[in-house]
């Protein structure tokens, strides 16, 4: 019967897994009393700090209005009175067209009117010199009378509309010839002039006008000033957290004590954002993207309550407005640290003069909804220091102040110390591994060299 000659290491294996679990425990010990320690935080700090989560988009400030002038492309500019950058107010002249040019188009219009009349007066005669010639003609030539006819009155038809086309262009040439300026509508700044415009024939523009782009298409950009608005954007996936009408707070980026006040005007569905959102890099990868899992960004606007101190252009913060900054008096702690709250006996978890955790009993008063706070009447001060309610807390545990205003459990979960561990006895079984592996050589390299292999068959 034959065998093969195999190396078992279930014996080995065991005993680097005894090993790496001695190892890690040893380089734990005496840490229990850490473990156990509750951190708490001053009332103060915490009174200091936002409660809650808030709902916060970037925004930035721009005009309330923004007018595009455009060019009629059947006419020609002549002067323009304005440049970059200029202010303007509501009906300052921006520029004039052409009165030259437009004169030479009236009198060439005209011609053409005079031309289609002469032409439809010659068909005309036409048809009724051959209705009058069909009544003579033989049975034979009666067909070919009757197409001379019909087609005579097809084009005379096509002229009657013709003229009317022509008699409209004269009539709005006439009368723009008294309407050769071209106003400002509102008071504000020039953002942009598309001076290629200026000297473009009417094919050029036609031609940039069926583009689509309507920033090209636009003479003269002009955007309003003194009153400005805030401008956010939203993912279609989180739209409906953003209501019309609802009140808000805009806040400095540079200092966040600096807000200023306004409501929610909807969000604008019909103009996607055109760049690509942190959506779609999110589930893309490389340099493909699947237009399936991608997503769009669209524009709301804040309308402000006042504008004072905004520049434009300025970024900023927006966040629902529930009263955060409102200024209370006393001390307004949130319903989350409190146990009980629903009984005779409200307390907090607090830290006792010997730095050992205790129940301590407090007084409630006023309740703000919004802000999910209650007003603690009796039984805590500022300088109390209070830790996050657990199930764990046990009164006569350690305790100490945590610095960074935020509340820790200092106990290791399960994951961390299945984590920890797993670290450890990996580090410990590839030391042991290699211990191993260099032991085996000395051992068996003789009966290998000997001839006789893992893999070779031997008799019994």
């Amino acid at each position: 019967m034959k065998k093969r000659i195999a190396i078992v290491g279930g014996t080995v294996a065991a005993v680097a897994v005894a090993g790496g679990v001695s190892w890690y425990l040893w380089n734990h010990k005496g840490s229990s009393s850490e473990q156990n320690k509750v951190y708490v935080t001053t009332v103060a700090t915490l009174m200091g700090d936002v409660s809650g989560t808030q709902n916060r988009y970037a925004g930035v400030v721009e005009p309330q209005k923004t007018v595009k002038v455009k060019v009629d492309s059947s006419r020609k500019i002549k002067t323009v009175n304005v440049k970059e950058g200029d202010q303007v107010k509501e009906g300052d002249v921006l520029f004039e067209y052409d009165e030259s040019a437009l004169q030479d188009d009236l009198a060439q219009a005209e011609l053409d009117l005079e031309r289609l009349k002469n032409e439809a007066s010659s068909l005309q005669n036409q048809v009724d010199t051959l209705t009058n010639e069909k009544k003579e003609a033989k049975e034979e030539d009666q067909l070919s009378y009757t197409i001379e006819i019909q087609t005579a009155q097809m084009n005379l038809k096509k002229n009657e509309y013709d003229q009317k086309t022509k008699e409209k262009q004269i009539e709005k040439l006439k009368s723009s010839s008294g309407d050769l300026e071209v106003k400002s509508e509102l008071s504000g700044v020039i953002k942009k002039i598309n001076e290629s415009m200026i000297n473009s024939s009417d094919s050029d523009m036609d031609s940039s006008e069926s583009s689509g782009s309507g920033s090209e298409t636009a003479f003269i950009t002009i955007v309003a000033t003194g009153t400005y608005r805030v401008k956010g954007m939203i993912n279609e996936t989180n739209m409906n957290s953003i209501v019309e009408g609802e009140p808000v707070l805009i806040r400095s980026r540079v200092d966040r004590d600096i807000t200023w006040t306004g409501v929610m005007t909807g969000v604008d569905t019909k103009e996607p954002d055109s760049s690509s959102s942190s959506m779609d890099s999110m589930y893309s990868s490389g340099e493909s993207s699947d237009t399936q899992t991608s997503s769009s960004n669209y524009p709301f606007y804040v309308e402000l309550d006042s504008a004072e101190g905004l520049i434009l252009g300025q970024h900023v913060y927006i966040e629902p407005d529930h009263g955060q900054d409102e200024v209370k008096d006393g001390i307004w702690l949130d319903e989350f640290y409190l146990v009980d709250v629903d009984t005779e006996a409200p307390y907090v978890w607090a830290s006792s003069a010997k730095d050992k955790l205790e129940k301590k009993s407090v007084t409630l008063g006023e309740y703000d909804e919004s802000l999910g706070k209650y007003e603690i009447t009796e039984g805590l001060t500022k300088e109390d220091c209070i830790a996050f309610p657990d199930d764990t807390l046990e009164e006569g545990m350690d305790t100490a102040i945590n610095s960074t205003g935020q509340i820790l459990n200092n106990q290791i979960s399960d994951s961390d110390l299945d984590s920890s561990m797993d670290s450890d006895l990996d580090s410990s079984m590839s030391s042991m591994d290699s211990s191993f592996d260099s032991d085996l050589d000395s051992d068996f390299q003789g009966e290998f060299d000997s001839g006789i292999s893992v893999d070779e068959e031997v008799e019994p």
